[in-house]
Protein backbone atom coordinates (compact mmCIF):
# COMPACT_ATOMS: atom_id res chain seq x y z
CA UNK A 1 0.00 0.00 0.00
CA UNK A 2 1.30 3.44 -0.71
CA UNK A 3 2.18 5.65 2.02
CA UNK A 4 0.45 9.23 1.71
CA UNK A 5 3.53 11.14 2.69
CA UNK A 6 3.70 14.65 1.75
CA UNK A 7 6.11 15.75 -0.20
CA UNK A 8 8.62 18.40 0.49
CA UNK A 9 6.70 21.62 0.78
CA UNK A 10 5.84 23.65 -2.74
CA UNK A 11 6.93 20.91 -4.82
CA UNK A 12 4.51 20.00 -7.42
CA UNK A 13 3.43 16.43 -8.12
CA UNK A 14 2.17 16.28 -11.26
CA UNK A 15 2.53 13.19 -13.40
CA UNK A 16 1.44 11.87 -17.14
CA UNK A 17 1.37 8.16 -17.89
CA UNK A 18 1.70 7.65 -21.89
CA UNK A 19 -0.36 4.37 -22.48
CA UNK A 20 -3.35 3.06 -21.07
CA UNK A 21 -1.91 -0.39 -21.04
CA UNK A 22 -1.94 -3.06 -18.20
CA UNK A 23 1.67 -1.12 -16.78
CA UNK A 24 0.32 2.43 -17.32
CA UNK A 25 -2.77 1.47 -15.41
CA UNK A 26 -1.00 -0.04 -12.71
CA UNK A 27 1.54 2.63 -12.50
CA UNK A 28 -1.31 5.35 -12.33
CA UNK A 29 -3.25 3.52 -9.93
CA UNK A 30 -0.41 3.50 -7.32
CA UNK A 31 0.09 6.85 -7.87
CA UNK A 32 -3.22 8.06 -7.90
CA UNK A 33 -3.37 6.04 -4.82
CA UNK A 34 -0.60 7.83 -3.03
CA UNK A 35 -1.80 11.59 -3.80
CA UNK A 36 -0.32 12.24 -7.21
CA UNK A 37 -2.25 14.16 -10.14
CA UNK A 38 -2.38 11.67 -12.64
CA UNK A 39 -3.36 12.18 -16.05
CA UNK A 40 -3.06 9.31 -18.79
CA UNK A 41 -2.61 9.89 -22.55
CA UNK A 42 -4.04 7.07 -24.49
CA UNK A 43 -4.08 7.16 -28.54
CA UNK A 44 -6.63 4.95 -29.32
CA UNK A 45 -10.39 4.90 -28.58
CA UNK A 46 -9.98 2.05 -25.35
CA UNK A 47 -7.83 1.14 -22.70
CA UNK A 48 -5.77 -1.79 -22.79
CA UNK A 49 -3.34 -1.73 -25.30
CA UNK A 50 -2.14 -5.44 -26.39
CA UNK A 51 -4.54 -6.85 -23.92
CA UNK A 52 -7.83 -6.44 -26.38
CA UNK A 53 -11.54 -8.26 -26.66
CA UNK A 54 -14.38 -8.69 -29.64
CA UNK A 55 -17.16 -10.41 -29.28
CA UNK A 56 -18.05 -10.96 -32.76
CA UNK A 57 -18.26 -14.44 -32.54
CA UNK A 58 -20.86 -14.16 -29.63
CA UNK A 59 -18.89 -14.37 -26.77
CA UNK A 60 -15.55 -12.78 -26.15
CA UNK A 61 -12.31 -13.71 -27.16
CA UNK A 62 -9.04 -12.54 -26.60
CA UNK A 63 -7.25 -10.52 -29.59
CA UNK A 64 -3.80 -9.98 -27.96
CA UNK A 65 -2.56 -11.31 -24.74
CA UNK A 66 -4.63 -14.43 -23.25
CA UNK A 67 -2.46 -16.53 -21.23
CA UNK A 68 -0.65 -16.49 -17.71
CA UNK A 69 2.26 -17.90 -17.85
CA UNK A 70 3.62 -19.31 -14.65
CA UNK A 71 1.86 -19.52 -11.45
CA UNK A 72 4.45 -19.37 -8.74
CA UNK A 73 4.58 -15.33 -8.07
CA UNK A 74 2.41 -14.59 -10.67
CA UNK A 75 0.54 -11.79 -9.46
CA UNK A 76 -2.17 -12.10 -12.46
CA UNK A 77 -3.02 -15.43 -10.53
CA UNK A 78 -4.33 -13.39 -7.63
CA UNK A 79 -5.75 -10.37 -10.25
CA UNK A 80 -7.63 -12.94 -11.71
CA UNK A 81 -9.06 -14.79 -8.83
CA UNK A 82 -10.42 -11.50 -7.42
CA UNK A 83 -11.59 -10.27 -10.76
CA UNK A 84 -13.54 -14.11 -10.46
CA UNK A 85 -12.05 -15.02 -14.08
CA UNK A 86 -11.94 -18.17 -15.21
CA UNK A 87 -8.88 -20.03 -16.33
CA UNK A 88 -7.94 -23.64 -17.72
CA UNK A 89 -4.54 -24.77 -17.02
CA UNK A 90 -2.65 -26.50 -19.57
CA UNK A 91 0.46 -28.38 -20.24
CA UNK A 92 2.48 -30.94 -21.99
CA UNK A 93 0.89 -30.64 -25.74
CA UNK A 94 -0.11 -34.28 -26.88
CA UNK A 95 -2.07 -33.32 -29.86
CA UNK A 96 0.54 -33.32 -33.08
CA UNK A 97 -0.03 -33.61 -36.63
CA UNK A 98 3.04 -34.32 -38.73
CA UNK A 99 4.05 -32.90 -41.55
CA UNK A 100 2.56 -35.83 -43.79
CA UNK A 101 -0.82 -34.58 -41.95
CA UNK A 102 -0.88 -37.96 -39.60
CA UNK A 103 -1.28 -37.49 -36.08
CA UNK A 104 1.23 -38.75 -33.79
CA UNK A 105 -0.18 -41.13 -30.91
CA UNK A 106 -0.31 -38.59 -27.60
CA UNK A 107 1.99 -41.02 -25.64
CA UNK A 108 4.67 -40.15 -28.78
CA UNK A 109 3.76 -36.76 -29.12
CA UNK A 110 4.06 -36.18 -25.46
CA UNK A 111 7.03 -38.05 -24.78
CA UNK A 112 8.79 -36.03 -27.85
CA UNK A 113 7.05 -32.85 -26.80
CA UNK A 114 8.77 -33.39 -23.11
CA UNK A 115 12.36 -34.02 -24.80
CA UNK A 116 12.26 -30.78 -26.51
CA UNK A 117 12.01 -28.61 -23.09
CA UNK A 118 14.22 -31.01 -21.79
CA UNK A 119 16.86 -29.84 -24.35
CA UNK A 120 15.67 -26.61 -23.75
CA UNK A 121 16.46 -26.02 -20.06
CA UNK A 122 19.39 -27.52 -20.79
CA UNK A 123 19.89 -24.72 -23.39
CA UNK A 124 19.19 -22.13 -21.13
CA UNK A 125 20.94 -23.75 -18.53
CA UNK A 126 24.48 -23.12 -21.00
CA UNK A 127 22.96 -19.19 -21.45
CA UNK A 128 22.55 -18.69 -17.59
CA UNK A 129 26.11 -20.04 -16.94
CA UNK A 130 28.11 -18.91 -19.86
CA UNK A 131 26.80 -15.57 -20.76
CA UNK A 132 30.04 -13.76 -20.37
CA UNK A 133 31.58 -15.48 -22.37
CA UNK A 134 29.23 -16.53 -25.10
CA UNK A 135 29.33 -13.96 -28.52
CA UNK A 136 26.44 -12.31 -29.38
CA UNK A 137 26.05 -13.75 -32.77
CA UNK A 138 25.26 -17.57 -31.79
CA UNK A 139 22.27 -19.16 -32.23
CA UNK A 140 19.93 -20.73 -29.65
CA UNK A 141 19.57 -23.54 -32.08
CA UNK A 142 22.81 -23.86 -32.53
CA UNK A 143 23.45 -25.70 -28.90
CA UNK A 144 19.98 -27.41 -29.03
CA UNK A 145 20.96 -29.16 -32.29
CA UNK A 146 24.18 -29.96 -30.25
CA UNK A 147 22.76 -31.53 -27.42
CA UNK A 148 19.95 -33.30 -29.65
CA UNK A 149 22.71 -34.97 -32.16
CA UNK A 150 23.80 -36.45 -28.31
CA UNK A 151 20.87 -37.61 -27.57
CA UNK A 152 20.06 -39.22 -31.16
CA UNK A 153 22.87 -41.41 -30.22
CA UNK A 154 20.55 -43.41 -27.85
CA UNK A 155 17.72 -43.78 -29.91
CA UNK A 156 16.44 -47.04 -32.43
CA UNK A 157 15.20 -44.63 -35.16
CA UNK A 158 17.86 -41.39 -35.09
CA UNK A 159 16.91 -40.13 -38.35
CA UNK A 160 13.30 -40.22 -37.53
CA UNK A 161 13.97 -38.89 -33.68
CA UNK A 162 16.25 -36.24 -35.11
CA UNK A 163 13.37 -34.61 -37.43
CA UNK A 164 10.43 -35.15 -35.30
CA UNK A 165 12.25 -32.85 -32.64
CA UNK A 166 13.73 -30.94 -34.95
CA UNK A 167 10.42 -29.66 -36.08
CA UNK A 168 8.40 -29.98 -32.58
CA UNK A 169 11.00 -27.01 -31.24
CA UNK A 170 9.91 -24.31 -33.37
CA UNK A 171 7.08 -23.88 -31.59
CA UNK A 172 9.30 -22.03 -29.42
CA UNK A 173 9.07 -19.19 -32.17
CA UNK A 174 5.22 -18.35 -30.52
CA UNK A 175 6.85 -17.89 -27.32
CA UNK A 176 9.21 -15.08 -29.44
CA UNK A 177 6.96 -13.98 -32.09
CA UNK A 178 9.77 -14.64 -34.85
CA UNK A 179 11.53 -17.81 -35.88
CA UNK A 180 13.95 -19.50 -32.96
CA UNK A 181 16.91 -19.10 -35.74
CA UNK A 182 16.89 -15.76 -34.92
CA UNK A 183 16.93 -15.79 -31.41
CA UNK A 184 20.22 -15.63 -29.70
CA UNK A 185 22.50 -18.41 -27.10
CA UNK A 186 24.10 -15.53 -25.28
CA UNK A 187 20.41 -13.57 -23.91
CA UNK A 188 18.32 -16.43 -23.57
CA UNK A 189 18.48 -16.87 -19.75
CA UNK A 190 16.41 -13.17 -19.50
CA UNK A 191 13.19 -14.94 -20.55
CA UNK A 192 13.60 -17.51 -17.93
CA UNK A 193 10.07 -17.91 -16.84
CA UNK A 194 8.53 -18.28 -13.64
CA UNK A 195 8.15 -21.30 -11.13
CA UNK A 196 5.48 -23.08 -13.10
CA UNK A 197 5.90 -21.33 -16.26
CA UNK A 198 7.49 -21.56 -19.34
CA UNK A 199 10.94 -22.47 -18.25
CA UNK A 200 10.08 -23.70 -15.01
CA UNK A 201 10.11 -27.17 -15.48
CA UNK A 202 10.45 -29.31 -12.27
CA UNK A 203 11.74 -32.79 -11.87
CA UNK A 204 9.56 -35.54 -9.79
CA UNK A 205 11.48 -38.77 -8.44
CA UNK A 206 9.20 -41.44 -8.29
CA UNK A 207 10.24 -44.97 -7.76
CA UNK A 208 13.59 -44.11 -8.44
CA UNK A 209 12.99 -42.61 -11.95
CA UNK A 210 13.05 -38.69 -12.77
CA UNK A 211 9.81 -37.50 -14.50
CA UNK A 212 9.45 -34.12 -16.28
CA UNK A 213 6.74 -32.70 -14.77
CA UNK A 214 5.06 -29.22 -17.16
CA UNK A 215 3.85 -26.86 -13.87
CA UNK A 216 0.76 -25.12 -15.62
CA UNK A 217 0.38 -21.70 -17.56
CA UNK A 218 -3.08 -20.73 -17.50
CA UNK A 219 -4.94 -19.59 -20.57
CA UNK A 220 -7.43 -16.82 -19.50
CA UNK A 221 -10.92 -18.73 -20.99
CA UNK A 222 -12.93 -15.80 -19.47
CA UNK A 223 -10.13 -13.54 -21.03
CA UNK A 224 -8.68 -10.36 -19.50
CA UNK A 225 -11.34 -8.39 -19.82
CA UNK A 226 -12.43 -8.15 -16.15
CA UNK A 227 -8.76 -7.98 -14.71
CA UNK A 228 -8.61 -4.74 -17.13
CA UNK A 229 -11.85 -3.34 -15.83
CA UNK A 230 -10.57 -3.75 -12.74
CA UNK A 231 -7.28 -1.87 -12.82
CA UNK A 232 -9.12 0.82 -14.83
CA UNK A 233 -11.64 1.00 -12.16
CA UNK A 234 -8.93 1.51 -9.82
CA UNK A 235 -6.83 3.80 -11.89
CA UNK A 236 -9.53 5.96 -13.14
CA UNK A 237 -11.12 6.81 -10.05
CA UNK A 238 -8.50 9.36 -9.28
CA UNK A 239 -6.59 9.70 -12.22
CA UNK A 240 -7.74 11.65 -14.84
CA UNK A 241 -7.68 9.44 -18.59
CA UNK A 242 -7.96 10.85 -21.93
CA UNK A 243 -8.72 8.81 -25.05
CA UNK A 244 -7.52 9.91 -28.94
CA UNK A 245 -4.88 11.27 -27.65
CA UNK A 246 -1.62 10.63 -29.51
CA UNK A 247 1.52 12.12 -28.02
CA UNK A 248 3.79 13.42 -30.81
CA UNK A 249 6.22 15.73 -28.77
CA UNK A 250 7.81 15.17 -25.16
CA UNK A 251 10.72 17.81 -24.50
CA UNK A 252 12.67 18.96 -21.54
CA UNK A 253 15.85 20.44 -20.58
CA UNK A 254 16.16 19.39 -16.92
CA UNK A 255 14.41 17.44 -13.96
CA UNK A 256 11.42 19.86 -14.37
CA UNK A 257 8.63 20.29 -16.32
CA UNK A 258 8.31 17.93 -18.93
CA UNK A 259 6.05 18.97 -21.49
CA UNK A 260 4.26 16.69 -23.57
CA UNK A 261 2.11 17.85 -26.97
CA UNK A 262 -0.38 15.83 -28.76
CA UNK A 263 -1.77 15.06 -32.45
CA UNK A 264 -5.81 15.99 -31.13
CA UNK A 265 -4.06 19.84 -29.92
CA UNK A 266 -3.54 18.65 -26.16
CA UNK A 267 -0.55 20.19 -24.43
CA UNK A 268 0.60 19.80 -20.59
CA UNK A 269 3.28 20.49 -18.38
CA UNK A 270 4.21 17.99 -16.03
CA UNK A 271 6.90 17.08 -13.14
CA UNK A 272 7.32 13.58 -14.29
CA UNK A 273 6.75 11.58 -17.52
CA UNK A 274 6.22 7.43 -17.49
CA UNK A 275 6.56 6.24 -21.36
CA UNK A 276 4.30 2.92 -21.12
CA UNK A 277 4.32 2.95 -25.32
CA UNK A 278 5.42 -0.58 -26.88
CA UNK A 279 9.25 -1.14 -27.93
CA UNK A 280 8.17 -1.26 -31.46
CA UNK A 281 6.68 2.46 -30.98
CA UNK A 282 10.07 3.30 -29.29
CA UNK A 283 11.69 1.90 -32.08
CA UNK A 284 9.99 3.98 -34.85
CA UNK A 285 9.45 7.14 -32.51
CA UNK A 286 13.08 8.40 -31.07
CA UNK A 287 12.13 11.57 -32.74
CA UNK A 288 9.65 12.46 -30.83
CA UNK A 289 12.53 13.20 -27.43
CA UNK A 290 13.49 16.57 -27.37
CA UNK A 291 16.55 16.64 -26.52
CA UNK A 292 16.72 12.94 -28.01
CA UNK A 293 17.27 10.18 -25.70
CA UNK A 294 20.55 8.98 -23.94
CA UNK A 295 22.85 7.22 -25.98
CA UNK A 296 22.33 4.19 -23.58
CA UNK A 297 18.62 4.40 -24.13
CA UNK A 298 18.48 4.59 -28.16
CA UNK A 299 21.09 1.45 -28.06
CA UNK A 300 18.60 -0.49 -26.12
CA UNK A 301 15.58 0.26 -27.76
CA UNK A 302 17.61 -0.40 -31.61
CA UNK A 303 19.08 -3.62 -30.03
CA UNK A 304 16.29 -5.44 -28.66
CA UNK A 305 13.74 -7.80 -30.61
CA UNK A 306 10.42 -7.06 -31.53
CA UNK A 307 8.51 -10.06 -32.76
CA UNK A 308 4.82 -10.53 -34.00
CA UNK A 309 2.02 -12.66 -32.72
CA UNK A 310 -1.21 -12.70 -34.52
CA UNK A 311 -4.04 -14.95 -34.98
CA UNK A 312 -6.73 -16.34 -37.19
CA UNK A 313 -10.44 -17.44 -35.74
CA UNK A 314 -12.43 -19.35 -37.55
CA UNK A 315 -16.09 -20.30 -36.51
CA UNK A 316 -18.51 -23.67 -37.56
CA UNK A 317 -21.43 -24.44 -36.84
CA UNK A 318 -20.41 -26.91 -34.09
CA UNK A 319 -17.36 -28.71 -33.00
CA UNK A 320 -16.87 -31.70 -35.52
CA UNK A 321 -13.67 -32.48 -34.03
CA UNK A 322 -14.84 -33.41 -30.81
CA UNK A 323 -15.81 -37.36 -30.86
CA UNK A 324 -19.05 -38.24 -31.33
CA UNK A 325 -18.77 -41.47 -28.99
CA UNK A 326 -18.44 -39.78 -25.42
CA UNK A 327 -16.45 -43.04 -24.48
CA UNK A 328 -13.10 -41.57 -26.06
CA UNK A 329 -10.82 -38.89 -25.29
CA UNK A 330 -11.70 -37.06 -28.18
CA UNK A 331 -7.87 -36.27 -28.76
CA UNK A 332 -5.57 -37.64 -31.95
CA UNK A 333 -3.99 -40.86 -31.35
CA UNK A 334 -5.66 -41.54 -28.19
CA UNK A 335 -7.11 -45.04 -27.07
CA UNK A 336 -10.30 -45.73 -25.62
CA UNK A 337 -11.00 -45.03 -22.44
CA UNK A 338 -12.90 -43.27 -19.58
CA UNK A 339 -14.18 -39.98 -21.18
CA UNK A 340 -12.14 -36.58 -20.08
CA UNK A 341 -12.96 -33.00 -19.68
CA UNK A 342 -11.97 -31.36 -22.07
CA UNK A 343 -13.02 -34.47 -24.83
CA UNK A 344 -10.32 -32.49 -27.26
CA UNK A 345 -7.33 -30.96 -25.98
CA UNK A 346 -7.27 -27.30 -25.56
CA UNK A 347 -3.60 -27.09 -27.75
CA UNK A 348 -2.49 -28.70 -30.92
CA UNK A 349 0.82 -28.29 -33.30
CA UNK A 350 0.52 -28.85 -36.94
CA UNK A 351 4.50 -29.46 -37.44
CA UNK A 352 5.93 -27.97 -41.22
CA UNK A 353 3.28 -29.44 -43.47
CA UNK A 354 4.29 -30.94 -46.66
CA UNK A 355 0.32 -30.69 -47.62
CA UNK A 356 -0.32 -27.30 -48.57
CA UNK A 357 1.98 -26.48 -51.15
CA UNK A 358 -0.10 -24.02 -52.54
CA UNK A 359 -0.43 -21.49 -49.78
CA UNK A 360 2.31 -22.40 -47.46
CA UNK A 361 5.44 -23.68 -49.64
CA UNK A 362 7.61 -22.87 -46.85
CA UNK A 363 5.84 -25.35 -44.86
CA UNK A 364 5.28 -22.78 -41.78
CA UNK A 365 4.24 -24.38 -38.90
CA UNK A 366 0.76 -24.21 -37.27
CA UNK A 367 -0.55 -24.19 -33.48
CA UNK A 368 -4.48 -23.98 -32.65
CA UNK A 369 -6.31 -22.90 -29.65
CA UNK A 370 -9.53 -24.95 -29.68
CA UNK A 371 -12.20 -23.11 -28.02
CA UNK A 372 -15.04 -25.66 -28.12
CA UNK A 373 -12.62 -27.75 -24.68
CA UNK A 374 -12.89 -24.71 -22.84
CA UNK A 375 -14.96 -24.56 -19.95
CA UNK A 376 -18.69 -23.74 -19.46
CA UNK A 377 -20.00 -21.04 -20.27
CA UNK A 378 -17.02 -19.85 -22.54
CA UNK A 379 -17.12 -22.45 -24.50
CA UNK A 380 -17.88 -22.09 -28.58
CA UNK A 381 -17.18 -23.96 -31.95
CA UNK A 382 -13.90 -21.82 -32.73
CA UNK A 383 -10.67 -22.93 -33.48
CA UNK A 384 -7.27 -20.12 -33.37
CA UNK A 385 -4.22 -20.45 -35.50
CA UNK A 386 -1.43 -18.73 -33.66
CA UNK A 387 0.53 -16.94 -36.70
CA UNK A 388 4.25 -15.80 -35.92
CA UNK A 389 7.44 -14.69 -38.21
CA UNK A 390 6.99 -14.70 -41.74
CA UNK A 391 4.14 -16.54 -41.94
CA UNK A 392 2.18 -13.90 -39.50
CA UNK A 393 3.65 -11.12 -41.88
CA UNK A 394 1.91 -13.35 -45.37
CA UNK A 395 -0.83 -14.01 -43.97
CA UNK A 396 -1.88 -10.77 -42.52
CA UNK A 397 -0.73 -8.86 -45.44
CA UNK A 398 -2.80 -11.36 -47.43
CA UNK A 399 -6.18 -9.71 -46.36
CA UNK A 400 -4.99 -6.43 -44.45
CA UNK A 401 -7.33 -3.31 -44.79
CA UNK A 402 -10.02 -6.03 -46.29
CA UNK A 403 -14.14 -5.82 -44.39
CA UNK A 404 -13.73 -9.01 -42.26
CA UNK A 405 -17.29 -10.09 -43.54
CA UNK A 406 -16.53 -9.67 -47.38
CA UNK A 407 -16.41 -12.74 -49.73
CA UNK A 408 -12.73 -12.16 -50.56
CA UNK A 409 -11.80 -12.63 -46.94
CA UNK A 410 -13.70 -14.81 -46.32
CA UNK A 411 -12.22 -17.22 -49.52
CA UNK A 412 -8.36 -16.24 -48.79
CA UNK A 413 -8.23 -17.04 -45.02
CA UNK A 414 -10.53 -20.17 -46.03
CA UNK A 415 -8.08 -21.41 -49.13
CA UNK A 416 -4.94 -20.85 -46.55
CA UNK A 417 -6.24 -22.73 -42.92
CA UNK A 418 -8.41 -25.17 -44.74
CA UNK A 419 -5.44 -27.82 -45.28
CA UNK A 420 -5.02 -27.66 -41.44
CA UNK A 421 -8.53 -28.03 -40.36
CA UNK A 422 -9.34 -30.20 -42.63
CA UNK A 423 -7.04 -32.57 -40.90
CA UNK A 424 -8.90 -32.38 -37.61
CA UNK A 425 -11.22 -35.84 -36.77
CA UNK A 426 -14.18 -36.12 -38.05
CA UNK A 427 -13.77 -33.73 -41.04
CA UNK A 428 -16.16 -34.43 -43.60
CA UNK A 429 -16.04 -32.16 -46.59
CA UNK A 430 -19.56 -32.75 -47.77
CA UNK A 431 -20.74 -31.82 -43.91
CA UNK A 432 -22.42 -28.41 -43.52
CA UNK A 433 -20.72 -28.50 -40.10
CA UNK A 434 -17.45 -28.93 -41.30
CA UNK A 435 -17.78 -25.44 -43.06
CA UNK A 436 -16.67 -22.48 -41.49
CA UNK A 437 -19.37 -19.77 -40.61
CA UNK A 438 -17.32 -17.04 -40.44
CA UNK A 439 -13.18 -15.63 -40.05
CA UNK A 440 -11.55 -13.04 -38.12
CA UNK A 441 -8.07 -12.36 -37.91
CA UNK A 442 -5.66 -9.78 -35.67
CA UNK A 443 -2.88 -7.37 -37.40
CA UNK A 444 -0.90 -6.13 -34.44
CA UNK A 445 2.38 -6.22 -36.77
CA UNK A 446 0.32 -3.23 -38.55
CA UNK A 447 -1.12 -1.53 -35.52
CA UNK A 448 1.33 1.89 -35.18
CA UNK A 449 0.19 2.18 -31.73
CA UNK A 450 1.15 -1.31 -30.75
CA UNK A 451 4.68 -0.69 -32.83
CA UNK A 452 4.20 -3.23 -35.33
CA UNK A 453 4.42 -6.06 -33.44
CA UNK A 454 3.49 -7.83 -30.26
CA UNK A 455 6.35 -7.97 -27.52
CA UNK A 456 10.10 -8.05 -26.91
CA UNK A 457 12.59 -10.59 -27.99
CA UNK A 458 16.58 -11.88 -27.81
CA UNK A 459 17.80 -11.95 -31.52
CA UNK A 460 21.46 -12.92 -32.32
CA UNK A 461 23.98 -9.81 -32.41
CA UNK A 462 22.17 -7.62 -30.34
CA UNK A 463 24.67 -7.16 -27.60
CA UNK A 464 24.50 -7.56 -24.11
CA UNK A 465 20.37 -7.63 -23.39
CA UNK A 466 21.02 -7.39 -19.53
CA UNK A 467 22.82 -3.70 -19.95
CA UNK A 468 19.96 -2.45 -22.54
CA UNK A 469 16.94 -3.63 -19.62
CA UNK A 470 18.75 -1.97 -17.18
CA UNK A 471 19.02 1.17 -18.92
CA UNK A 472 15.01 1.13 -20.26
CA UNK A 473 14.96 0.82 -16.57
CA UNK A 474 16.89 3.24 -14.98
CA UNK A 475 15.48 5.40 -18.09
CA UNK A 476 15.83 9.12 -17.31
CA UNK A 477 14.06 9.64 -14.20
CA UNK A 478 16.56 11.42 -11.85
CA UNK A 479 17.94 13.72 -14.71
CA UNK A 480 15.00 14.85 -16.77
CA UNK A 481 12.39 13.04 -15.17
CA UNK A 482 11.27 10.40 -17.93
CA UNK A 483 10.53 7.60 -17.15
CA UNK A 484 9.83 4.08 -19.02
CA UNK A 485 7.44 0.78 -18.51
CA UNK A 486 6.09 -2.16 -20.30
CA UNK A 487 7.11 -5.75 -20.56
CA UNK A 488 10.34 -4.49 -22.62
CA UNK A 489 11.62 -3.28 -18.87
CA UNK A 490 10.16 -5.87 -16.98
CA UNK A 491 12.61 -7.50 -13.98
CA UNK A 492 13.39 -10.97 -14.83
CA UNK A 493 10.65 -13.49 -15.38
CA UNK A 494 8.79 -11.19 -16.93
CA UNK A 495 9.23 -10.42 -20.45
CA UNK A 496 7.12 -10.40 -23.29
CA UNK A 497 4.25 -11.54 -20.72
CA UNK A 498 1.10 -9.74 -19.10
CA UNK A 499 2.94 -9.89 -15.57
CA UNK A 500 6.07 -7.95 -16.71
CA UNK A 501 4.17 -5.13 -18.02
CA UNK A 502 2.13 -5.00 -14.51
CA UNK A 503 5.25 -5.80 -12.50
CA UNK A 504 7.19 -2.90 -14.52
CA UNK A 505 4.21 -0.33 -13.80
CA UNK A 506 4.56 -0.84 -10.06
CA UNK A 507 8.98 -0.61 -10.19
CA UNK A 508 8.58 2.69 -12.03
CA UNK A 509 5.76 3.93 -9.58
CA UNK A 510 7.74 3.39 -6.50
CA UNK A 511 10.53 5.08 -8.34
CA UNK A 512 8.66 8.22 -9.36
CA UNK A 513 7.32 8.61 -5.54
CA UNK A 514 10.17 8.27 -4.11
CA UNK A 515 11.59 11.22 -5.51
CA UNK A 516 8.96 12.79 -3.55
CA UNK A 517 10.02 11.08 -0.45
CA UNK A 518 6.56 9.14 -0.82
CA UNK A 519 7.11 5.22 -0.18
CA UNK A 520 4.62 2.61 -2.29
CA UNK A 521 4.88 -0.69 -0.81
CA UNK A 522 4.25 -3.05 -3.92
Amino acid sequence: MPSMCSGPQGQSRKVCIVGAGISGLRAAGLLAAAGFEVTILEARDRIGGRIHQSARFGLPVDLGASWIHGTEGNPMVHLAEKACSTTLACSAVYSICDSIGVWLGSDTARRHYEEVWEILEVVMDKSRTETSTLQDSVKMMDFFRQELGRRCLGEKEPATYKNLMSQIVEMWGAFMGDDCERQGLKNLWLDAGLEGGIFGLMNLILNGNVWLIFPDNLFMASTYKDIMASLCSVASDKASLRLNCEVSNISNNGIQNVAVEAVDGFRGVFDDLVVTTPLGWLKRNENVFSPPLTPRISVAIRSLGYGNLDRVFIKFPEAFWHPKDSTMNGFPGSKPEKAQTPTFPVESLFLRPTYAADTNPAHWRQEIISFSSLPAPFSQPVIMFFAYGQWARHITGLVRGMAQDCQEYYQILDDNFRPYYSKMPNYDPSSSSCKPLAFMSTDWQGDKFAGFGSYTNLPTASGDCLQHFEALQEGMGETRGIWFAGEHTSPPGGLGTVHGAYWSGGEVAKKVAQRYNVTIDL
